[in-house]
């Protein structure tokens, strides 16, 4: 065993037990475990839903969102839901390596198909990103951008309202609390942006980003996200 195993041992990036090099960065355990969202799914956000002769989830039908279509592999419940609250707030930046190969395995094709020009990770607060020590949608972009050979901006915007935590607000208490929340710094000159975070419940975020950046003139904005919620 290599010296920086013994003094950072490799964990399972869903139950965060220490493993071996051969099973990073899942466990053979967890492996069995991994569920990505199946067919049929909302054609707009990628949720899934209850019947295949759907088109848009409850919540795509009931909003207009500025942004043009998106993705999400995994569900935000169990191990996922664990694993991204530990990679986000616990310093676990190592499952970065987890979900840039599972995003790769399941989103490539689209992301061809999309074909943006750079990735933009969902800003942070300043305040929030000293007591991190890091933008967790930053760390997963700069991974999908060594996979996907897309260049990263993380510059272009930025978090300038401390906002309360949107997983204890409602929809509607969600956008009024991202309003004016963010801004775009200088000239954005892209046609075609993929936005990367980490989690996307009702997508009063990803909107907020899509509705700035269509402002500055970005013809299309598209996101990844590691997991989603299930909405109503």
């Amino acid at each position: 065993m290599k010296l920086l195993d013994i003094l950072y041992p490799k964990r399972c990036a869903l139950c965060d037990r220490v493993i071996s090099r051969r099973e990073y960065p899942v466990c053979l355990k967890c492996r069995k475990e991994i569920r990505p969202i199946e067919e049929p799914r909302c054609m707009h956000c990628s949720k899934p839903l209850s019947s295949d002769g759907e088109e848009l989830c409850p919540d795509c039908k009931r909003h207009k969102f500025s942004y043009d279509c998106g993705f999400a592999a995994f569900l935000y419940r169990g191990k996922m839901k664990n694993s991204l609250m530990r990679f986000k707030y616990g310093g676990r930046q190592e499952y970065r390596e987890f979900y840039g190969e599972m995003l790769n395995l399941f989103a490539a094709e689209k992301v061809r198909r999309w074909s943006p020009e750079v990735l933009i990770p969902v800003p942070v607060h300043p305040g929030k990103l000293r007591q991190r020590g890091y933008n967790q949608a930053e760390v997963l972009a700069r991974k999908l951008g060594e996979v996907w050979d897309i260049p990263l901006d993380s510059q272009c915007m930025k978090r300038i309202k401390k906002t309360r935590a949107q997983k204890d607000l409602d929809d509607k208490e969600r956008r009024k609390n991202l309003r004016h929340a963010f801004s775009v710094v200088g000239d954005v000159d892209y046609r075609s942006v993929l936005i990367v975070d980490d989690i996307y419940t009702t997508g009063s975020t990803v909107d907020a980003l899509a509705k700035l950046l269509k402002e500055k003139g970005v013809e299309e904005v598209y996101f990844v996200t590691v997991c989603i919620g299930k909405g109503m």
